[in-house]
């Protein structure tokens, strides 16, 4: 048992195993004698009752040892990005900044053009997520293969963070230009 007073996060480096389509992810299954059910699952719905497997054969294995006949999965595959995905990743990144979007896109368009370009080069056919689930006891297992592919978010946070001081002047004027224009509305 392990007992601790000392709540520290630390973050280190997660290699995952490349997302498997459905078809592969079958394959395994047979291989092993385990059926596989496709389920709706979720990446953003883990919680820290759930234990994560780095390896697929390592949580199949663990399953047929636990005398577990079948496991869920899903894939998931994004089609490529447009305007629409665009400004909906804003919007999030916007609200959890809690500034406009249009001022995101003011200060990153290029970092958009560049991102929704290497975003057309992507492989919409490959998944980039695949998750496997096994049920043990109540607890939950599960295996996340992911694959890399362009993400907005990250590519803005970058140009943000690594930004310096005109990054910072840019955002200072333009924050500061919008709220003397929202004052003039009233």
């Amino acid at each position: 048992m392990k007992i601790t007073n000392n709540l520290t996060h630390i973050a280190t480096t997660v290699e995952f195993e490349p997302a498997l389509s459905e078809d592969e992810l079958k394959a395994a299954f047979a291989e092993h004698g385990i059926q596989g059910f496709p389920a709706e699952l979720d990446i953003a719905e883990r919680t820290e009752e759930h234990v994560q497997m780095m390896a697929l054969d390592t949580l199949i294995g663990f399953a047929k040892a636990s005398d577990v006949r079948a496991v869920t999965y899903d894939v998931t595959y994004f089609p490529h990005a447009d305007e629409a995905e665009v400004d909906y990743q804003l919007r999030q990144l916007a609200h959890d900044l809690e500034i406009s979007p249009e001022v995101i896109r003011d200060l990153c368009g290029q970092e958009i053009r560049e991102y929704l370009a290497l975003d057309a080069e992507r492989d919409a056919d490959a998944p980039v997520h695949s998750i496997v689930e096994a049920y043990v006891g109540g607890t939950a297992f599960a295996w996340y293969g992911m694959n890399e592919y362009p993400r907005l978010k990250r590519v803005i946070l970058r140009k943000l963070a690594q930004g310096g001081q005109k990054a910072k002047r840019d955002f200072i004027l333009r924050a500061s230009k919008a709220q003397v224009d929202l004052l003039e509305d009233y």
